[in-house]
């Protein structure tokens, strides 16, 4: 049995926007997808890894050889053991070139001029603000015998922040 129509149409053609709907999503799936795929095949381990610590099993702890220092030379910095400069009692060791002290500024200010007759032109002097202390602390100026301390912002209190000189 053999059916015509006689009265159809040409089918219509695609329009430009179905045809740009379906090149962005083809190629929103299929570049990512490669990418992905490339990059597993690219990334396989080689055997070794670059770390600064040494390879080891896991729960193996590496010895450490402790570091000895001559009793003559000066120490510049001490181990993360060591007490807070903040006590009072605490003197640095002797033969040590850094001296430890505690700066009080003033409530309602943002400067202080410390003079302290262990300060040279060529000393470094390091600012420790106390635990919790937020504020900014820097260093304005330093001479023979003194150096200035700015703050960022006043306060309603006194503050005590800790400075360390080390003298060349």
């Amino acid at each position: 049995m053999i059916i015509e129509f006689q009265n159809t149409i040409e089918p219509k053609n695609h329009s430009a926007m179905a045809m740009a709907i379906v090149i962005t999503a083809c190629a929103l799936f299929f570049i990512p997808t490669t990418l992905i795929i490339l990059g597993y095949y690219s990334s396989q381990p080689t055997g070794t890894l670059i770390s600064p610590i040494p390879q080891t099993t896991l729960g193996e702890v590496p010895s450490v050889t402790p570091t000895i220092i001559p009793e003559n030379s000066p120490i510049i910095a001490s181990n993360n053991s060591a007490t807070q400069a903040a006590n009072p009692e605490i003197a640095p060791t002797s033969g040590s070139n850094i001296t430890d002290k505690v700066a009080i500024i003033d409530s309602n200010t943002t400067e202080k001029v410390i003079i302290d007759s262990a300060i040279y032109a060529t000393s470094q002097i390091y600012l420790s603000p106390r635990p919790g202390d937020k504020s900014l602390y820097s260093l304005k100026s330093k001479s023979d015998g003194q150096f200035t301390i700015v703050v960022d912002q006043p306060s309603d209190t006194v503050r005590y922040i800790d400075y360390h000189i080390v003298n060349p």
